[in-house]
């Protein structure tokens, strides 16, 4: 099945890449306006296409053999104040990349099968405490009328033989870009409050579910053009600000009126302000399984982490070697040696089995900063060719698990790579010295990711 994504690198396109690819689909295309910078960036083994709406470009032969697209680009409507400009970059970006596709659909002797298209909750307006379904009434305002055209495209097209989805997505939960990360840093601050009265409903979702939810109708036969990706338990945000600095063990205690959004925010407030209950009637009907049904669950699934002090790191490489041979270099505690930065000194002392398995001890020495350490890990999981995890024992880290996961994709081998870490001093630690440890971790990983390119394509 080969599957054509738009808007891959965008907070939800990045999380559906990722599980397409960690979950054995291999005929992954994308399109995007820079195709070799992609090319050159991407940590999976994906096909790209350029192409440019605004100028009605695609590439010849990008969307030749494709079964599924799954269309998500568009620009950012939280990203700034809504000027004349804005808006028009809100609108365009939709409609003309949704329409681009379809002409080119039109072009094709056999159509793809399905047409996913993303759309949003706003196309409902301002509901107040009315339950919304995808069945219920139309609102108004800029949001609605830009769903409206953006649907009409997507699902108007006549195609004989291409099914069409709209998922209109809430308020997209995740740790990685969106809402909640711009909240946390007045909310862990302890300045965080509700917005406005407060009553206004949040329709909310994971974005593991969210993804989920595309890959629900990839994969199965949806009865119906529309669906609402959004959890089954909307909240007020007055409900919400309560959860969130319940769980990251914060007052709330500053609210911020609607005058001063709308003088900060202009028009863009709508989307702080905008009461949407929305509840996922179709997909509950389809027995969509919900990972994260409630907010509380949601929260503590992404926060963590954040709770406990602890920071995490995940990183992806596809080499083209089958994953026995590339975990044979990995399980070989000598080629770590070859992996890391020459300025960290890094040396494997000894090791207490005379290969790496499970109940493994081993130690090494290492420099960092121009600072003599030593480590010892333990090997605590071990499963041959599909992953190990070594944890510190002592160390410089409060806390620090590497997981090492090789998956087999596309007749070579995605290396995984999870650190859970936690620096010393707790808080004061995390604040002082927090940014300076992700930063080497992520030029030790950059550093590594380019020797290993080099040893395995030799």
């Amino acid at each position: 099945m080969k599957i054509l994504i738009t808007g891959a690198t965008g907070l939800v396109g990045t999380q559906l890449v990722k599980s397409l690819t960690t979950s054995g689909y291999e005929d992954l295309r994308i399109l995007t306006r820079d195709k070799s910078y992609y090319l050159k960036t991407s940590d999976f083994p994906i096909e790209a296409f350029e192409w440019d709406p605004d100028s009605k470009y695609i590439e010849n032969g990008a969307l030749k053999g494709v079964d599924i697209i799954i269309h998500l680009a568009g620009e950012s409507v939280a990203e700034g104040r809504w000027s004349k400009l804005k808006k028009e970059k809100i609108l365009n970006s939709r409609i003309n990349g949704t329409k681009l596709l379809i002409d080119e659909i039109k072009k094709l002797e056999i159509p793809p099968k399905k047409f996913i298209s993303s759309s949003a909750v706003g196309i409902y307006g301002n509901r107040d405490e009315e339950s919304l379904s995808s069945n219920s009434e139309l609102g108004t305002g800029f949001l609605a009328e830009v769903c409206k055209k953006w649907e009409s495209i997507a699902l108007d097209h006549k195609i004989e033989g291409m099914k069409s989805h709209c998922i209109r997505t809430g308020i997209v939960l995740s740790t990685n870009g969106g809402a909640l990360t711009k909240m946390l840093a007045p909310f862990k601050a302890g300045v965080g409050g509700k917005l406005g009265t407060g009553d206004q409903y949040m329709s909310w979702i994971h974005i593991d579910d969210l993804v989920g939810q595309f890959i629900f109708l990839l994969e199965n036969q949806g009865k119906y053009n529309i669906y609402n990706g959004v959890s089954p338990r909307p909240v007020s945000n007055y409900i919400f600000t309560k959860i969130l600095g319940k769980e990251l063990r914060r007052p709330t205690l500053f609210p911020v009126p609607a005058v001063v959004l709308k003088f900060i925010f202009g028009e863009m407030s709508e989307i702080l302000l905008a009461s949407q209950k929305v509840i996922p009637t179709r997909f509950i009907e389809e027995s969509y399984n919900y990972k994260f049904r409630s907010l509380k669950e949601a929260l503590i699934n992404l926060l963590q982490h954040n709770i406990k002090g602890e920071e995490q790191l995940l990183k992806y490489q596809w080499i083209n070697y089958p994953p026995k041979e590339v975990f044979e270099f990995f399980t070989d505690e000598k080629n770590l040696e070859k992996i890391t930065p020459s300025h960290l000194k890094f040396k494997v002392q000894k090791k207490s089995t005379e290969k790496i398995k499970k109940g493994t001890f081993i130690d090494y020495k290492l420099s960092l900063h121009g600072i003599p350490l030593r480590w010892k890990s333990e090997i605590s999981s071990f499963e041959y060719n599909q992953h190990f995890v070594d944890k510190q024992v002592k160390g410089p880290y409060s806390k620090w698990n590497h997981y090492h996961g090789f998956i087999p994709l596309k007749k070579g081998t995605l290396i995984v790579d999870k650190i859970t870490y936690k620096v010393p001093m707790g808080l004061f630690g995390l604040l002082f010295m927090g940014r300076f440890v992700r930063n080497d971790l992520n030029k030790i990983f950059n550093f590594r990711k380019k020797i290993i390119n080099q040893l395995f394509t030799t």
